[in-house]
């Protein structure tokens, strides 16, 4: 089953593309606005069946602890939960300060429980994972609203067409202390840049469904959203 390395398209299930909120929900959805998010350690549980791709994540309710992340039985979960095939996804570390989301019903992993978030059919995960590449723009459709604090620094894309691309989460080979440098480890193309901002005011992102949002993935797949160009230009002290 190719289509199963997730992490390439479904990395954080329910920020970015490809997966919806409006598709075949899981039980009733409701927003939650989870606060101290920055550098929150989260994980995501793959559940594979026919009708699609069940994805949960540990987001406000469960630090995904690492002794009971890595004693995970996927094989008892996939017959848990009769899946064709269940996968690990994580650990990942949020990097805005808060955020809003809507989450389905909750369940129990072994030790963790996480929340569902997003079903994502097979043929979509089929689609996506074989076109995703590096630096290439897709676009979303999700509700989101995220919250990057004032005096908080923000580590930034922009590509040759002055597109500023706010990093969401980033991974746990490169942790918070040293993403300052985190530029030195990508393989920008050709007029693309990284830049690090404090904030003076703070960075607000309320994403829609009905709106055109831009993204990308670099290679690490870390995803990064890009600012509208209002709040790109607002002022900030770059470092």
């Amino acid at each position: 089953m190719r289509f199963l390395k997730l992490s390439v398209i479904a990395a954080f299930g329910f920020m970015i593309g490809s997966i919806s909120f409006g598709q075949a929900q899981e039980g009733t959805l409701k927003p939650d606005t989870v606060n101290n998010t920055r550098d929150m350690r989260f994980c995501e549980i793959l559940v594979v069946k026919a009708r699609g791709i069940e994805v949960y994540n540990t987001t406000g309710v469960s630090d995904c602890p690492p002794q009971q992340w890595d004693a995970l039985d996927v094989r008892k979960i996939r017959r848990q939960f009769r899946a064709l095939k269940v996968e690990k996804n994580g650990p990942h570390f949020w990097m805005m300060d808060s955020q809003t989301v809507s989450f389905g019903t909750k369940a129990s992993f072994g030790d963790i429980e996480a929340r569902w978030v997003a079903r994502l059919p097979l043929l979509t995960a089929l689609e996506a994972a074989t076109g995703s590449k590096p630096y290439k723009v897709f676009t979303p459709k999700k509700t989101q609203r995220m919250v990057y604090a004032k005096g908080k620094p923000v580590y930034e894309l922009i590509d040759p067409d002055g597109n500023v691309y706010v990093l969401q989460a980033h991974e746990e080979k490169f942790p918070i202390e040293t993403l300052a440098k985190l530029g030195e480890k990508l393989k920008l193309p050709p007029g693309w840049k990284f830049r690090t901002q404090d904030l003076s005011e703070d960075l607000v992102l309320d994403l829609k469904s009905d709106q055109t949002i831009y993204a990308i993935g670099d290679e690490y797949h870390q995803y990064w959203t890009r600012i509208p160009n209002s709040k790109a230009t607002s002022a900030r002290t770059a470092n």
